[in-house]
């Protein structure tokens, strides 16, 4: 796959937190690879009130469409100055996964847009401006895996709005990590007002107003199904075999009535409970 991928961010400086300033237009390669079956997971730190947000989140969309499912996506609406509900800005997405995994990996503090691709780089360089996405993912996207993922027995009950069923890590490499499984939900094509840096050589969607009454919220994370930090599937004291696997049983209670199930997506990753890397990530269409 040979193809490049325009990506024109221009971090201005906000009202609350001053952002990155950097001159483009960028142009990022994206060269031809090898994909071995590892995932990628693009953790997106946005809020309604963040200007350059929507600039990210297209950014997000082209590397979804050049990766296709090698990628997933999570939005996730952070901090008071970004997210907050307001008379013009309504709709609070904000979490407590989302507030927890903010105040852990400390992003919203240094501005947003910013994001983490598969968390690497923890407590020094995790946290990544959506310029750089494209190139971080490239040089990780190549990598073979240590397990992976699969849903099992996924049953989406309408009468009482439950979603349950069963995840299966099962090991590629041998290993002899601490590991931790986390299932999270996000949903998609939210509507909802958001604001825009249009300006050219802004870091904004230029193809967008500055206020955005109807704006499309996708990959929206709504909440996880066992905690912030999720579930302690290895310790690291007993190797990982080849071919062994651990299956872990989930059933979760869905808000249906302010949630569209049909838009929702169970994401599932498994990451290093020391470096909090994350080593593989799945998703499902929840209905």
């Amino acid at each position: 796959m040979k193809k490049l991928v325009l990506l024109s961010i221009v971090i201005m400086a906000l009202a609350f937190h001053a952002c990155d300033k950097i001159d483009g237009p960028y142009t990022v390669p994206v060269p031809a690879h090898s994909w071995n079956g590892k995932k990628i997971l693009l953790e997106d730190y946005t809020g309604h009130a963040c200007v350059n947000c929507p600039g990210a989140a297209k950014d997000a969309r082209d590397l979804e469409a050049l990766y296709g499912n090698e990628i997933i996506v999570i939005a996730v609406h952070v901090s008071t100055d970004f997210a907050a509900p307001t008379a013009q800005l309504p709709q609070e997405f904000r979490t407590a996964t989302g507030n927890d995994w903010d105040a852990k990996f400390g992003i919203s503090p240094l501005g947003l847009p910013r994001g983490m691709i598969n968390r690497q780089g923890y407590p020094t360089s995790h946290v990544i401006n959506d310029y750089a996405w494209s190139s971080k993912i490239a040089t990780i996207i190549t990598q073979v895996p240590y397990m992976t993922i699969t849903f099992k027995d996924t049953l989406y009950t309408d009468a009482d709005s439950t979603i349950k069923g069963n995840i299966d890590v099962k090991f590629t490499k041998l290993n002899n990590y601490n590991l931790k499984l986390s299932i999270c939900i996000t949903e998609d094509s939210i509507i909802g007002p958001q604001l825009n840096n249009p300006n050219p050589g802004g870091g904004g969607d230029p193809d967008l107003p500055a206020f955005v009454p109807n704006y499309v919220f996708m990959h929206l994370l709504r909440g996880s199904i066992n905690g912030s930090w999720g579930t302690q599937i290895t310790t690291g004291t007993v190797p990982n075999a080849v071919n062994s696997e651990i299956v872990t049983p989930y059933t979760y209670k869905v808000p249906k009535s302010s949630w569209n199930v049909k838009n929702c997506h169970i994401v599932a990753f498994v990451y290093d409970a020391v470096t909090y890397e994350v080593y593989q990530a799945e998703q499902i269409k929840m209905y």
